[in-house]
């Protein structure tokens, strides 16, 4: 079995700080992420133990560059298995996040 699970997109929406749901299709310690171009602001990971359940904030965010793109991170993601990426501000257009798990 891979270490890596599949690309996925969490999508937000314009004007919207935070994506829909993502199902990584099980539990990961890791999650990969690929920033597109941003409005300014901080990022971070929400994670809840059911996709339709309360989502909580996981640890320290990042901070990207109104012109950051092709940026890309690994947060500890600890064990969870659906997650959100969340802006610290609305986007000013449609941004297409690609994340995927990945095991130690």
């Amino acid at each position: 079995m891979s270490l890596y699970g599949s690309w996925q997109t969490a999508s937000i929406a314009i004007n919207e700080a935070t994506s829909d749901a993502v199902d990584l299709g099980r539990d990961y310690e890791y999650l990969q992420v690929i920033l597109p171009a941003l409005t300014s602001g901080t990022v971070k990971v929400t994670v809840c133990d059911t996709s339709g359940g309360t989502y909580q904030d996981l640890g320290s965010s990042i901070t990207t560059a109104t012109t950051t793109g092709a940026y890309s991170t690994v947060f500890k993601l600890g064990g969870w298995q659906f997650i959100k990426i969340v802006t610290s501000v609305n986007q000013g257009a449609a941004r297409s996040i690609k994340v995927r798990g990945m095991r130690a």
